[in-house]
């Protein structure tokens, strides 16, 4: 196995050997090979991508938005964690990093799941919130008495926006 040296956390883990010891028994084994595979061009921190598979179930994430993707151990991560009918839409300036992880993407068989754009984040997520609040005008427009059935339409978004919320670093 690799050796994690001096990329211990500054948290209670004060020790290299008691981390690389849980690395070795508890993260590395449950790590899947595409992702062992894609962690050789970038080293995420593989403890840190299994809380986050760890999250994805818990909230039961099946649409995510990835903003900055690099190699693409992350998304990779993601598009294994979330159903086979999940979808990512996946954010970054430089699709050359983003290729890079590519084929072992493909090789996983989940490259379907993945709507890359080349682009800085701001201006796509206003573009996907501006479609968000087309679809709730249009809504207002067409059924402007069907109160209940815009709140029952409005409330899967607003949880998934809560879960998101909830998910960010303070």
């Amino acid at each position: 196995m690799e050796k994690i040296v001096g990329k211990v956390p500054h948290n209670i883990l004060q020790s290299e050997d008691l981390y690389q010891y849980i690395l070795e028994t508890s993260v590395y084994p449950r790590e899947s090979e595409f992702l062992k595979e894609l962690r050789a061009f970038y080293s995420t921190a593989p403890d840190v991508g299994q809380l986050m598979a760890m999250l994805l179930k818990l909230v039961n994430a099946k649409r995510t938005i990835e903003l900055g993707v690099y190699t693409g151990y992350s998304l990779l991560l993601t598009a294994l964690t979330i159903p086979e009918d999940g979808k990512i839409i996946a954010i970054d300036v430089n699709r050359e990093t983003f290729e890079i992880g590519l084929p072992i993407i493909r090789k996983a068989g989940i490259a379907d799941k993945i709507d890359f754009i080349e682009s800085e984040a701001l201006p796509v997520l206003d573009q996907l919130l501006q479609n968000i609040r087309i679809y709730f005008l249009l809504l207002l427009i067409f059924f402007p008495d069907c109160h209940n059935m815009i709140l029952l339409s409005l409330f899967p978004l607003v949880l998934n926006f809560i879960q998101l919320i909830s998910l960010l670093p303070q």
